[in-house]
């Protein structure tokens, strides 16, 4: 990854930072259960501080094999690379329920179940129209339109499943036990990602072997 790819990357979180806590702001003003303290069981979805890529995965694997075939738990999906609304939902179509997505570095942004007449497509592509709007006037940085990761609950079984796609680079799956809005999540960088386009940028020419 380019410095400037690092940079713009660093530019996008800071600006989805800002939008993801806004957007739950009003969530928090609107729920009546953010009126008592809630707390953080000490689960964590994510690599941790200076862990590699590759401990990560491994990690995550051990996760995944130990998943309960028939208990649905939280797990966190990161795409190869960032995927388009459409093939995103193509891809996650088997999955029970798909709770947040993920764009670049920043904090997930939660997301409903697709109402009648609805699909997954359209419940991305809504929140990354509410994330395009919300971004308007903000600095020079183009909004997202690809999802680099997501946050879904299903069974062990669906999961190992879903893992074998060569779209997903890597599953991590929490205890059965684990309650929504009681874990962190913190996104997985990719080694070599280039999933932020530099406007007027031309891809590295391939070196040859």
């Amino acid at each position: 990854m380019s410095d400037a790819q690092r940079r713009m990357i660093q530019k996008i979180v800071a600006i989805l930072a800002i939008v993801a806590l806004l957007g739950a702001l009003v969530l928090a003003f609107l729920d009546d259960a953010t009126h008592k303290p809630v707390a953080i069981n000490g689960d964590i979805l994510g690599s941790v501080t200076d862990e590699s890529f590759e401990d990560y995965r491994e990690r995550a694997a051990e996760s995944l094999a130990e998943a309960p075939a028939t208990e649905p738990a939280y797990a966190l999906v990161t795409f190869t690379e960032p995927l388009e609304p459409a093939a995103a939902a193509a891809l996650l179509e088997p999955i029970d329920r798909v709770n947040a997505m993920v764009i670049a570095l920043a904090a997930p942004f939660a997301l409903p179940e697709p109402v009648a007449g609805e699909t997954r497509e359209d419940v991305f592509n809504r929140e990354l129209d509410r994330i395009a709007a919300s971004m308007v006037g903000i600095g020079d940085v183009a909004s997202p339109t690809r999802i680099d990761a997501v946050v879904v609950r299903d069974t062990g079984d669906a999961l190992r499943s879903l893992a074998a796609s060569e779209e997903i680079a890597v599953v991590e799956v929490l205890p059965p036990d684990a309650s929504w809005g009681r874990f962190g999540v913190r996104p997985v960088e990719i080694p070599g990602d280039a999933s932020v386009e530099i406007p007027g940028e031309a891809p590295a020419a391939d070196p040859g072997i």
